[in-house]
């Protein structure tokens, strides 16, 4: 399973003999959404509040509109197959031909499936850059699938998923990214998230230490002496983005392409002490 916002995905991935050519093979793949209706819960009260403060309505529009619930079903669809075919020599003689492609498809699908969850704006967060992270999630997940870590769950299609869009007032954003972070990490670094609001990643020879802290510095440490190396700050367009996306982002960043983190971000002095994977750690800005 993998989230997209609001939106749960099973993955599928089957690799089967085609019966169109004898001489290839079939990989198929298909997401299948964990809730097949999703209820969403709008209350028209807060948006015409929210307009009665930007002077575009009167009052009496606030008036009608309180104690009114609007409920809108959505079904959800599967997104494929999506099939692509390869030969047995493919994978045995030509291995890094067969990963390119392999890699390709995969990314290909992974945004087929944002591009459909998109189709729901108050179910994904429409920030392209997230969106664009939801795609690598997708593709991790396949990955993770094909190589028999994750087993898909059946589609429920009796029972509706409900969402009240109204309590995004009351911080939920921000608990449907901390539920995204426990679907990226692993479980030992969200052990570390849920303790002290932070995660730790190795790439190479560097710690990245990231905050759940809207534009928390990135503390990098040096693996082999565990001095501090410098603490990076990376800002992101979209300032309303939950503290929690932040530190997805900048953990797909660290584990995928620490290169664009060090292009972007701009640096200050290293931290103090010496590294200690468990100690906790209060976070401050410079």
């Amino acid at each position: 399973m993998i989230r997209t916002g609001y939106l749960r995905w099973e993955i599928e991935a089957r690799d089967e003999r085609s019966q169109v050519d004898l001489m290839a093979r079939e990989v198929s793949l298909l997401a299948r959404p964990g809730y097949r209706r999703v209820v969403v819960v709008n209350h028209p009260a807060q948006q015409v509040a929210e307009r009665f403060l930007r002077h575009e309505v009167a009052y009496d529009e606030v008036l009608r509109h309180q104690g009114l619930v609007v409920e809108t079903e959505h079904i959800v669809g599967d997104v494929g197959p999506h099939i692509f075919r390869y030969s047995d020599s493919d994978r045995l003689q030509t291995p890094r031909f067969w990963m390119d492609k392999l890699q390709r498809e995969v990314s290909s699908f992974a945004h087929e499936v944002v591009r459909a969850a998109a189709k729901f704006p108050q179910l994904v967060i429409a920030n392209p850059v997230l969106r664009a992270n939801y795609a690598k999630l997708v593709e991790r997940e396949v990955f993770r699938v094909i190589d028999g870590s994750s087993a898909p769950q059946p589609t429920n299609d009796l029972e509706p998923m409900r969402v009240d869009a109204g309590a995004q007032t009351t911080g939920m954003p921000e608990l449907v990214a901390a539920e995204l972070v426990r679907d990226v990490v692993d479980k030992n670094e969200f052990e570390e998230f849920r303790t002290f609001d932070r995660v730790t990643i190795r790439n190479g020879d560097k710690f990245y230490r990231i905050p759940r802290m809207t534009h928390g510095l990135i503390e990098v440490w040096d693996a082999k002496s565990l001095k501090g190396h410098c603490r990076l700050c990376v800002i992101f367009k979209d300032p309303g983005m939950p503290p929690s996306d932040e530190v997805v982002m900048k953990y797909l960043l660290a584990k995928h392409d620490p290169d664009t983190l060090w292009n972007v971000g701009i640096r200050f002095a290293p931290p103090a002490g010496k590294f200690d994977g468990a100690a906790p750690r209060r976070w401050t800005t410079p």
